[in-house]
């Protein structure tokens, strides 16, 4: 997990059963709650608690969840995420393994769908990562967190906004030189090789220009 101030520790533990009180559930959620065997509010964080400005972001709400077996409990934690306006961290543990997921909350309309959530994947339970040592806002901090486990870090002062919207466009890129790069490889005409050599350069100049910090 991550090494948080202690005072916004809360961990407060809910029953499941309050917990399938406060979304829409069917069978197969009740069913998935069979799984938790503990669940936390585990720290709160917000302007009046760190004294950290907010800008988009008013709160963090930190989540432990122990689970029986490796399931993850989607339509428990989908459903709270529909709830709630602040933004969500989960941590999953089971046995000595820990999983870490997050759906940033944006501007943006937002697809409640598990393969939008990022994942740490399974690892072992390790000593706490370290959050930056003098993060100016509620978003620096939350956007260390979700930039933990992706391969472009947000800037300093990018609010989560404006780095989700880079890094979604990263990715786009990067998809896009892969492509391009098969095209070129297995093209025989040489116009249309120079032509893809041409779109490869643009996608080139623009993923440094987004890789630039002002």
């Amino acid at each position: 997990m991550f090494k948080l101030p202690s005072n916004t520790t809360i961990h407060k533990e809910f029953s499941v059963k309050s917990i399938l009180n406060e979304i829409e559930n069917d069978k197969e959620t009740k069913q998935e709650s069979r799984n938790i065997d503990h669940f936390f509010v585990e720290n709160i964080l917000n302007s009046k608690i760190t004294s950290l400005k907010s800008i988009s972001i008013k709160e963090i709400y930190f989540y432990r969840i122990e689970l029986k077996d490796y399931s993850i409990p989607w339509n428990i934690i989908i459903g709270l995420d529909k709830k709630t306006k602040f933004q969500t961290i989960y941590n999953l543990k089971c046995n000595d393994m820990e999983l870490i997921l997050t759906l940033p909350k944006t501007k943006e309309r937002i697809d409640y769908n598990q393969g939008k959530y990022l994942s740490s994947g399974w690892n072992k339970d390790k000593d706490d990562i370290e959050l930056p040592p003098t993060p100016n806002s509620l978003d620096d901090l939350y956007c260390f967190v979700f930039g933990t486990f992706n391969k472009y870090k947000p800037f300093k002062n990018e609010n989560l906004d404006e780095y989700v919207l880079r890094l979604k466009r990263l990715i786009e890129l990067d998809n896009s030189m892969e492509k391009i790069n098969k095209l070129i490889k297995n093209e025989v005409q040489p116009k249309k090789r120079l032509l893809y050599n041409h779109q490869r350069n643009l996608y080139y100049k623009e993923k440094n220009k987004l890789l630039k910090e002002d």
